[in-house]
Formats: structure tokens, sequence, C-alpha cells
């Protein structure tokens, strides 16, 4: 059964700013995609739902509204044409490692995929895995995104 907006507490969306996350996801992914996130325990971070195209994402123990992602069919795929995250968010993290970390939810979380946890370069934590695992309630293979610095953002 497909999660829906009313099966878990969320706040309706607020300002949000776009990201560089561009993907395509062939008719199988699209369906698991669609099923959405309904969190089953404390460690599920993520509620996750589809409305009408547009793929929301909000934190499950407070509802915060963090990213809309709306899709269109090109060709048989599903193609990602706009990309969004609350302005909140991208005024303590950068737009590249709020895609990097969007694609991790997606691809393990929703695909089942086992891709490593992107973990921003200089994230102190007191051991190894409580940043991910705050983030979202994972234990997978860490990897470092570096920050891009803001002469890198009009190369790629």
């Amino acid at each position: 059964m497909a999660a829906k907006p009313g099966d878990w507490k969320c706040l309706p969306f607020d300002e949000m700013r776009g990201l560089p996350y561009h993907a395509s996801f062939s008719p199988d992914q699209y369906e698991k995609i669609s099923r959405g996130v309904v969190p089953q325990a404390m460690e599920d971070k993520w509620f996750i739902y589809l409305d009408d195209e547009v793929l929301c994402f909000h934190r499950s123990w407070t509802g915060q509204p963090v990213y809309r992602i709306k899709f269109q069919e090109v060709d048989g795929r599903h193609t990602v044409t706009e990309a969004l995250c609350s302005r909140a968010i991208l005024e303590t993290s950068d737009a590249h490692y709020q895609s990097e970390l969007l694609d991790f939810l997606i691809r393990n979380l929703m695909l089942g995929e086992s891709r490593p946890f992107p973990k921003p370069e200089g994230t102190s934590e007191p051991l190894p895995g409580v940043y991910q695992h705050a983030v979202s309630g994972t234990g997978y293979k860490e990897r470092i995104v570096p920050r891009k610095r803001w002469w890198q953002f009009w190369s790629k």
C-alpha cells in the first residue's frame, strides 16, 4: 500500500530552494518510489510519500518538510524535473551536499540499494556513524562529500 500525506504527521512546506539533483528512474524503480516510506520504528527518520507526481520528504519525528521532487514521464522513464529543499536546511548546508543526501535516501531507503552514506566534509562526531544515524537511521559505509566552494558552482 502506498504512503499518503495523512499517514503521518507532516507540516506544510514553506519556502524552498532549488537543488542540482538530476535523476531518471525506470518504471520498476518508479513503482517502488511511489510506495513511499512510512516509519515503523524510532530509527526510521523519514516519512516519504508521492502526491500527484511530487515526492515529498518529511522528518518523521517532527514532521518538518525537507525535500520536494517533481517527476515527469519522458520516453517511458520518470525524470526529475525539479528538486527543492527547505530554505531552513540550506541555511546550514549546501545544495550540492543536499543533492547527494537526497540521492542516498531515494536509492537506499526506497529502492533497496546499498550505496555509501554521503557524510559532509568537516563533520565532527563523537563516534563513527552517529551523524549518519541521526540523519538517516542507517548504518551504511560512509564517504566524505567535499564542500563546494563558491567558485566551483559554475563548473561541474
